[in-house]
């Protein structure tokens, strides 16, 4: 089984999303879940979650946003 572990800043989970709601810790955990249980690779994971963040009216954030994600496939 594979680990994904995922680091990020709190401008992650305070960005907007195209509605102007928050991300938040719960949509974003989901979010990543999701993504793992769906076999998709890490860097589509990210990709994808990435382009979810800027807020739509002027495609920015609006604080730092970083985020850390690699997999870890131990060996059987």
């Amino acid at each position: 089984m594979a680990a994904r572990p995922v680091l990020y800043t709190d401008g992650v989970t305070e960005a907007r999303m195209a509605d102007g709601t928050l991300l938040g810790l719960e949509r974003f955990a989901d979010y990543v879940i999701r993504a793992g249980a769906t076999g998709e690779i890490a860097p589509e994971s990210l990709r994808r979650l990435i382009h979810s963040l800027p807020d739509s009216r002027d495609s920015r954030l609006r604080d730092d946003a970083t985020i850390l994600m690699f997999e870890w496939r131990p060996e059987a």
